[in-house]
């Protein structure tokens, strides 16, 4: 007998595969008006989103500030077509609509640096595009959560081990695994911006609020003797663009507290180039330093 939650999960898994092989024009054509609708309904997503954009934003009106989240919103909207449609498709596809790399270079001699390489993933525009374009040039090693829907999770993990990379758990062994890579000169990714376990993070300034942060690179830059470098993909019309860049060298502070101030600071400065690209849906700020309040309802 089938159940209702796995009709859902058919239904949701079909809805993924006939998504991915949508042009990319179709894809934000379809998310811009999914977009405007979770906007219009002001679903969960929109109310967070402006939430934080108020919290992050206060040098701007409140005109600027419901702009920018709606904007915001719609971004989302794409990036929920966006995300499927990449993950289906071949690296030399995806490969094919990145119409722009900044500072190749800088990539280009970290890797001929053979120290090991971390790149640092903020959750910007359409992050899943890294995992092809860099898995062209190198073998990644990345943390990989298993999804609760198993035929999902089958998608998921085929698209980002396509290319050769290796998913390991995130737990202590997929820690270790991390550091092993590493120090055999290999590469691996993290994505440093969304709100790990209070043993696993200290409270840094992120946009001038207070952000639980995972010390997670600290330990692995601190252990490993890697050289971390920014990683991030701009949606721009026709395509995406892929920067790297060198982050704050106070990234490699042993002090962690001051480590991680360097980390959320080239965040913020990566976010406010497309700030409508980041994920302000994500209650980034859900947990608070003791004595302060809640932002979130």
């Amino acid at each position: 007998m089938i159940t209702r939650v796995c009709m859902k999960t058919k239904l949701a898994l079909a809805l993924f595969r006939w998504v991915g092989r949508w042009p990319l024009g179709v894809t934000r054509t379809v998310g811009s008006g999914l977009g405007r609708l979770m906007w219009w309904c002001q679903i969960r997503e929109a109310k967070t989103t402006r939430i934080n954009i108020e919290h992050c934003f206060p040098e701007l009106s409140a005109a600027e500030q419901k702009d920018l989240a709606r904007r915001s919103v719609i971004e989302l909207g794409k990036a929920f077509f966006e995300v499927p449609m990449t993950m289906q498709r071949s690296a030399e596809w995806v490969h094919g609509k990145v119409l722009k790399v900044h500072n190749q270079e800088l990539l280009d001699q970290a890797l001929a640096d053979e120290r090991g390489v971390v790149l640092v993933i903020p959750h910007l525009g359409n992050w899943e595009v890294i995992g092809m374009e860099v898995g062209r040039q190198t073998k990644m090693t990345s943390l990989y959560e298993p999804s609760r829907y198993p035929e999902m999770d089958d998608i998921v993990k085929e698209s980002r081990s396509k290319l050769g990379a290796d998913l390991v758990p995130t737990d202590k062994r997929g820690v270790m695994a991390l550091i092993k890579a590493l120090r055999a000169g290999g590469t691996a990714a993290i994505l440093p911006d969304q709100e790990p376990a209070l043993d696993s993070g200290e409270f840094a300034p992120f946009f001038g609020m207070s952000a639980l942060t995972m010390t997670l690179l600290s330990k692995l830059l601190q252990r490993s003797g890697a050289q971390a470098l920014l990683n991030y993909v701009v949606r721009v019309p026709g395509g995406f663009e892929v920067f790297y860049q060198k982050p704050d060298q106070a990234i490699y502070d042993a002090d962690v507290s001051v480590s991680l101030a360097a980390l959320n600071g080239d965040i913020e400065k990566i976010v406010r180039t497309a700030p409508a690209q980041y994920q302000w849906e994500y209650k980034r700020f859900k947990r608070r330093p003791q004595g302060m309040e809640r932002i979130y309802p």
